[in-house]
């Protein structure tokens, strides 16, 4: 199974917040190096470029990269495998494809790529038995939003 982090509005905000507290550390670096001349306001600007830069970016290609990961049921929650170890609390299963699905949870959301349509369905039946409830009121959603996949 391939597994890859999806942009949430949730994500967006925890990146806003950790680039404004690396830009104003920087920006301090900064100020600092720049009080040694010329090459203190070099070395301060490829500082800020780098503290602020660098961290952004591996969290932005975090979620452009696919991974290996595992599917894992614990309790009430869901656990997706990969680099991390983030629980998910299912709220929504989205087919993107015949082996594609996304998993959404509470401020985060997972792209599973499955080899086979069958290793897919037993993953969904898995997850629907962990969460069962009448589809009026069940707590975790399936939808079909692309495609009608074949039973």
């Amino acid at each position: 199974m391939q597994v890859r982090l999806m942009i949430t509005a949730r994500y967006v905000v925890l990146l806003a917040y950790v680039a404004f507290w690396n830009v104003l550390v920087g920006l301090f670096l900064l100020l600092v190096l720049g009080a040694l001349g010329t090459f203190g306001l070099v070395a301060g600007v490829v500082a800020l470029m780098g503290y602020s830069g660098f961290p952004l970016w591996i969290a932005i290609a975090r979620t452009r990269r696919k991974t290996h990961g595992w599917l894992r049921i614990q309790g009430r929650s869901v656990v997706v495998r990969s680099l991390d170890w983030i629980p998910v609390f299912p709220k929504l299963i989205e087919w993107k494809s015949p082996q594609v699905i996304v998993l959404r949870g509470r401020g985060i959301s997972y792209e599973l790529s499955f080899l086979t349509s069958e290793s897919l369905t037993r993953a969904v039946a898995r997850i629907r038995t962990a969460y069962p409830g009448s589809p009026r009121d069940s707590r975790l959603d399936v939808q079909a939003r692309s495609k009608v996949i074949p039973g």
